[in-house]
């Protein structure tokens, strides 16, 4: 994983530690003596160490905030890093044995740095609500347990981020009778009445950044392969698969048919988005995490001018195709073995999980939640094509499809470039595809 998740740093690198040998008998750290627990007395106030980097501070105080208050008798002792930071400061805990009692994890950086001093979920679910799994979509728990190598589940995902999905500008597309495009051919028509009706606009804009071009590619392919991008990362299927190929094909013809200008592929960093938040461009190719400005309220607090911000799945380009994106379980909660309040840490994971703190963090709308049948509240979302626009981008991350997943070695050196070459028209989709395939069989880039 990586960059996406500039919002949540998932893929900034991780600081390994070992485990300290010379623990003997007594387990060391999350062993026999941090494995006790302190039995609260009836009345007793309890107070809960947790560290996280997610959700943001003012967010995650707020729904704390209610926690406590329908919990008297546990406090919650916060403490928040930046994300990279977060990466390296955990570990360096937990291996040190402080006394934690609730963690966030970085579901895809972070699980496996940082497990083997966490309690498996399998240890204490006995004190979360019966029926939790059912209550969780059933891919984002599937994911958290993948994550690990022993293929264990040692946090519960609150929620999961994804991408490519597409925001729009709402207002303007009312304004010229567009609805929001489904299929590339709507997409070309809406283009085609932007670029006449408003001549300085930039009908769509994404990052031309390397990284990004495999998420435009996966969630193409994805329309008619979902498994593909993970067939291939797993080794079943080859980089110049005859679907790959074809997906290359297809991502190229957004740009033959002029539905996507070759000038979007200078663009870089922030830039995309600070063209669509000053209207200069009516759609955002992005991740779902920038599904916050379909909220009026983030929007004021972050002058954004725009009036409404609808949104919705990467139009399908193949006929017969079906909306696609990857997604991937992102913020999990875990409780360290050196937590001696177990019962209560885990009441806290099933009001953030599956309780009603998802309805207080979910309020900045990056993360899709795990807790199924989830709906924000009309207060977060106060337009139509608000509700509209998150209801399809939840959709379409929650689904089944092939995980937000990479080689980032692969894709920063041989992937990312690949892909732009033949957008640019240096290369066929064939001859991009076989070069993949070639670099991928020299196994220089082997991740085991």
């Amino acid at each position: 994983m990586r960059g996406p998740s500039r919002a949540l740093g998932a893929a900034a690198a991780v600081l390994a530690l070992g485990f300290t040998a010379a623990c003997g008998d007594s387990g060391g750290v999350g062993g026999a003596e941090a494995a006790k627990q302190d039995k609260a007395t009836a009345g007793e106030t309890v107070t809960l160490n947790y560290w996280t980097w997610f959700p943001p501070e003012a967010t995650l105080k707020e729904a704390i905030s209610a926690f406590e208050k329908a919990n008297p008798n546990i406090k919650i002792n916060l403490r928040e890093f930046e994300s990279a930071d977060y990466q390296k400061q955990l570990p360096l805990a937990l291996n040190g044995g402080q006394s934690l009692d609730l963690v966030g994890v970085q579901i895809s950086a972070m699980t496996n740095t940082v497990r083997e001093q966490l309690r498996p979920v399998a240890d204490w679910q006995d004190e979360l609500p019966v029926g939790w799994r059912s209550d969780l979509n059933t891919t984002m728990v599937t994911q958290t347990e993948k994550a690990a190598k022993d293929g264990k589940l040692y946090s519960v995902p609150l929620g999961s981020i994804g991408s490519s999905v597409m925001l729009s500008n709402a207002a303007m597309l009312k304004e010229l009778g567009i609805p929001f495009p489904k299929t590339a051919d709507e997409l070309k028509a809406a283009v085609d009445k932007i670029k006449k009706e408003k001549p300085g606009v930039t009908p769509v804009v994404f990052t031309g950044e390397p990284w990004w071009q495999e998420e435009m590619l996966f969630t193409i392919a994805g329309q008619t392969s979902p498994s593909l991008s993970d067939d291939i990362l797993a080794g079943r299927k080859k980089w110049n698969d005859p679907a790959l190929v074809k997906a290359l094909t297809d991502y190229k013809s957004l740009f033959d048919k002029g539905i996507i200008s070759k000038s979007v592929l200078s663009l870089k960093g922030t830039r995309p988005a600070e063209q669509f938040t000053s209207g200069k461009a009516a759609f955002l190719v992005d991740g779902s995490w920038q599904s916050s400005m379909l909220s009026a309220a983030y929007r004021k607090a972050n002058k954004i001018g725009l009036t409404d911000v609808g949104a919705g799945a990467f139009p399908v380009v193949e006929s017969g195709g079906s909306p696609a994106a990857r997604g991937y379980a992102e913020g999990g909660l875990a409780i360290p073995k050196t937590s001696k309040h177990v019962a209560e840490a885990a009441k806290f994971v099933s009001f953030m999980a599956v309780g009603a703190g998802v309805d207080v963090w979910s309020k900045d709308l990056v993360l899709v939640p795990a807790k199924n049948g989830f709906k924000p509240d009309e207060s977060v979302l106060t337009s139509q094509a608000a509700r509209d626009g998150y209801a399809a981008v939840a959709a379409v991350v929650a689904g089944a499809g092939s995980a937000r997943n990479s080689n980032q070695s692969f894709l920063n050196q041989v992937e990312g470039n690949a892909i732009l070459d033949v957008l640019r028209g240096q290369s066929t989709p064939q001859a991009a595809a076989d070069k993949m395939q070639k670099e991928w069989a020299s196994r220089r880039y082997d991740t085991q």
